[in-house]
C-alpha cells in the first residue's frame, strides 16, 4: 500500500528543511507520494530514486524535483548524504517563470521529463552553501528568515531550470504546456480530444500537430497514457479495481479493466500482484 503523505506545515505556507539523516516521519524505501513539492539535494550519492516506476540513479552534487502525487520510493547507500525541502507551490510565491517551471515537473511524465538535475563541480559548493544556509534559515523561524529562505529556495530552483537548459531537456512550447495543465486537470473527466481542442480553442487538427511534434504521438495516445498512470497510482495505493474505475469515472470496473489490458497488455489484477 502507498501512503499519501500530507503536511500541515506545508499547508501553511511553510517551507520545511531537512538533512535526509534526520527525517523519522516515514519510510523513504517505501512507495509513497505527497500532496506538495520535494526538492532534494544530494552532496553524496549512491543508490537508486524511482519516480512513477522509472528508475534514476542517485548521483553526487544533483537534484531531484518530486511534484504533488507522483509516486517514488527511494534507496540510498548507506555514505550517501543530502537535503529535502517540502513546499507547496503558493508558498514560495515564486514569479511565472519558476510557477511554469515547476508545473511542467507536475504535469510531464517522469519517463519524457527526467526530475533529476546533475551539476558541475563549479556549481558544488555554490548550491552546498545554499542548502546548508537554507537549513539555518529554517531552524531560525524568524519572519525575516522565512523570507530569506523562500528566496534562496527561488533561487536553487532558478539553478535547475539553469541546469535543464545545459542539459538540453526538451524545450516544451506554450501550446503544447497550455494542453498538459488542462489534461493534468481534467483527465478523469474529459477523455476525448475534442473536448481539449475546444477548450484551448483550437481545431483537433492543430492540437494533434502540436502533440505529435513533441511527442511523436497522437492526442489520443497521450490522454490515455495520462489516465493509464494514475490508474498505475491508484492501484499501487490499495485502492481496489472497482473503486480505481470509478475515481477515474469510468461507468464499470469491466470498462475499467478492459481499457487497462488493451493500453498496457495486462490486467489491473496483474499490476497490482506485480507491483
Amino acid at each position: 500500500m502507498i501512503p499519501i503523505h500530507d503536511s500541515d506545515r506545508t499547508q501553511r505556507r511553510e517551507i520545511i528543511v531537512n538533512h535526509l539523516k534526520q527525517l523519522n516521519d516515514y519510510d523513504y524505501r517505501e512507495p509513497h507520494r505527497h500532496n506538495y513539492f520535494e526538492l532534494f539535494f544530494f552532496l553524496n550519492g549512491g543508490g537508486f530514486h524511482k519516480v512513477d516506476f522509472v528508475k534514476f540513479e542517485i548521483e553526487s552534487n544533483s537534484a531531484h524535483i518530486i511534484a504533488p502525487g507522483q509516486v517514488h520510493q527511494m534507496k540510498r547507500d548507506l555514505d550517501s548524504e543530502g537535503f529535502v525541502i517540502l513546499f507547496e507551490l503558493n508558498a514560495i510565491e515564486a514569479p511565472k517563470e519558476i510557477e511554469n517551471f515547476l508545473f511542467q515537473q507536475m504535469c510531464l511524465d517522469a519517463s519524457e521529463n527526467s526530475p533529476c538535475f546533475s551539476f558541475s563541480k563549479e556549481k558544488y559548493s555554490i548550491l552546498e552553501y545554499k542548502i546548508k544556509n537554507m537549513l539555518s534559515l529554517y531552524e531560525e523561524k524568524s519572519e525575516i528568515a522565512k523570507l530569506s529562505l523562500r528566496n534562496e529556495v527561488q533561487s536553487f530552483l532558478i539553478e535547475c531550470m539553469k541546469e535543464a537548459e545545459d542539459q538540453e531537456k526538451p524545450i516544451v512550447s506554450i501550446e503544447y504546456f497550455n494542453f498538459r495543465k488542462l489534461l493534468h486537470a481534467n483527465f478523469s473527466k474529459m477523455k476525448k480530444v475534442k473536448e481539449y481542442a475546444e477548450a484551448l480553442n483550437l481545431t483537433e487538427k492543430t492540437l494533434n500537430e502540436i502533440v505529435k511534434k513533441h511527442t511523436g504521438e497522437s492526442t489520443s495516445n497521450v490522454i490515455y497514457k495520462q489516465i493509464i498512470m494514475e490508474a498505475k497510482r491508484l492501484l499501487n495505493t490499495g485502492i481496489s479495481i472497482k473503486e480505481t474505475a470509478y475515481s477515474l469515472n469510468f461507468d464499470d470496473p469491466g470498462h475499467f479493466s478492459k481499457f487497462f489490458k488493451t493500453k498496457t497488455n495486462i490486467s489491473p489484477s496483474e499490476f497490482q500482484n506485480y507491483t
